[in-house]
């Protein structure tokens, strides 16, 4: 009789525990779609709701646009569009969670959407994975070859691993597809990626050449040279400078950045080279 109480009590303690952990297993994973007819006026309706979260979105009032997004992914739960711009809401308020769990959803919706991938990807970009973040990267291009962005943020990745000749191809196929997307992106936070400042404000500098910015590449390398960097001789071989090399400013600067090295090696004091004149 014992031995069948220890039992019983032992079946009973079983049991619980595959409830409990049945009960994690779905907290964790989202549930298997299944798809059920949307009415027409509800699809309507969630259109009209994405809209006015895109507009809210765009205004930056970023909690407004959420509940627009909430409201109609509730109206029609089977819009990778809605769950995608879900996901963006999430992360910039930096819930990372909650923007993780959109975009995967929005990926069971429509596993060939492109977007969502790379938006995981920036998310988990952001909390320093970057290993799974470059996965994600990589099946957005792989998806989508021909957007610009993609190749842009799997540069910034790889810029932020310290993978500079990998980062500068992808940002010249970025470039190629669309020679304005590094003028609408904050150099700023490319120069606070991880790595010596020495080797960041170079890579910008040959960055901003290949893009013919004249100034953004004396300014770079002006921040280069003051940290240490002195091989004027890579600035002379590297193809990027090419689109600036013959600018009368840039043959200037790298007149001045020589008797500036010069001078730093002969006081062991770094100083700023002076500015060449601008017409």
């Amino acid at each position: 009789m014992r031995a069948s109480k220890q039992g019983a009590l032992l079946h009973t303690l079983t049991t619980a525990l595959l409830f409990v952990l049945s009960g994690v297993f779905w907290v964790n994973c989202a549930p298997k779609i299944v798809r059920v007819p949307v009415p027409p006026e509800n699809i309507v309706r969630a259109n009209e709701l994405a809209n006015e979260g895109d507009l809210a979105f765009d205004r930056k009032e970023v909690y407004a646009a959420l509940i627009k997004y909430l409201e109609a992914a509730k109206l029609n739960p089977y819009s990778e569009y809605l769950y995608n711009r879900m996901g963006i809401a999430y992360s910039q308020l930096k819930y990372y969670s909650e923007a993780s769990q959109a975009f995967r959803r929005a990926m069971e919706i429509n596993p060939k959407y492109p977007y969502p991938y790379n938006n995981l990807g920036s998310v988990l970009f952001a909390q320093q994975y970057y290993k799974r973040a470059e996965k994600q990267f990589k099946k957005a291009i792989a998806l989508k070859a021909n957007e610009a962005s993609f190749h842009m943020n799997l540069g910034s990745l790889y810029l932020e691993r310290k993978k500079y000749d990998k980062a500068m191809a992808e940002w010249r196929k970025s470039l190629a597809l669309d020679p304005g997307i590094f003028s609408r992106r904050s150099a700023a936070s490319l120069s606070s990626s991880s790595g010596s400042l020495k080797e960041r404000t170079y890579f910008l500098a040959r960055l901003f050449a290949l893009t013919g910015n004249v100034e953004g590449t004396i300014d770079n390398l002006k921040l280069a040279i003051t940290n240490g960097f002195t091989d004027l001789e890579a600035i002379a071989k590297d193809r990027e400078f090419d689109p600036v090399r013959n600018d009368e400013r840039f043959v200037e600067f790298m007149k001045n950045a020589a008797l500036l090295i010069k001078l730093q090696s002969d006081v062991g004091l770094p100083a700023n080279p002076p500015n060449p004149q601008i017409q």
